[in-house]
């Protein structure tokens, strides 16, 4: 049977190789999606898996996105995509200025590619830019290369489908019209700066993983990077218990502005 002591030095040892301080995630969580990584590859402790991790560069990728949770889907959750394109982006591009967008935890990059496509309709000529960042580098590959299976698709506006997409060998090629007003970079929630000046953040479906005391440092710290009358959206299973504290207002579930 594993014991404690042993997860706290596998803890230790992945956050020297990896950067991922598993600390700050929900530690039930956390151990059953690693033991059953340790089940499927038949290793029975952490320190054999550890050895493992070391001699098989590919089953490190995989250990490392099996645990930042890459699920996501181009319009996920529509009512809250309605909200964006019927509220916040007329909103926000009714002040003139440049909009900074910044989608946190982007996975295969479906969340911010999806706001692109609204602000090429919206604001095809306008000053905008969306920045995407994920901890995973083979995840965010992924997202650049823009290539998708249908089935992440279903949610996809008919007309945006034809407009930005071509289907090729069974998959789902996004236009490079969409793809360069995305720009991509790797960084850790918990140790890295944080863009400034944002009017729109989104880190939806971060939250759940990490424990109290993390959740509180991100929620302090995408506060601090939003603009007066900003917007910060969170996954519509989570929530933030008396907003008030970090000068943000509830909007409608899973909405928050900078008061």
């Amino acid at each position: 049977m594993v014991q404690a002591l042993d997860y706290e030095y596998f803890k230790k040892k992945i956050k020297d190789r990896v950067g991922l301080d598993l600390s700050s995630y929900k530690e039930q969580q956390m151990k059953r999606r690693i033991h059953q990584l340790m089940q499927r590859y038949g290793t029975e402790d952490y320190s054999a898996f550890l050895g493992l991790l070391d001699r098989e560069p590919a089953i490190l990728h995989h250990f490392t996105d099996y645990l930042t949770i890459n699920t996501s889907q181009f319009f996920r959750d529509s009512h809250i995509y309605q909200a964006i394109e019927s509220t916040l982006l007329p909103a926000l591009l009714r002040k003139g200025e440049q909009l900074k967008i910044w989608s946190a935890g982007c996975s295969i990059g479906a969340e911010p590619y999806s706001l692109a496509m609204l602000l090429l309709e919206m604001a095809p000529g306008g000053s905008w830019r969306i920045l995407a960042t994920d901890f995973d580098v083979n995840i965010l590959a992924k997202a650049r290369e823009g290539r998708f299976h249908n089935n992440l698709l279903s949610l996809v506006p008919e007309r945006l489908k034809r407009r930005y997409f071509t289907e090729r060998d069974g998959y789902f090629y996004l236009s490079e019209q969409v793809k360069k007003c995305v720009t991509f970079s790797q960084q850790n929630l918990l140790t890295d700066r944080y863009e400034p000046g944002c009017q729109l953040i989104l880190c939806r479906n971060v939250f759940i993983y990490f424990t109290a005391d993390a959740q509180e440092l991100l929620i302090s710290s995408f506060a601090q990077s939003l603009k007066q009358e900003g917007y910060f959206i969170i996954g519509c299973s989570e929530m933030i218990s008396n907003p008030e504290r970090f000068g943000l207002q509830k909007v409608q579930p899973a909405i928050y502005r900078k008061r």
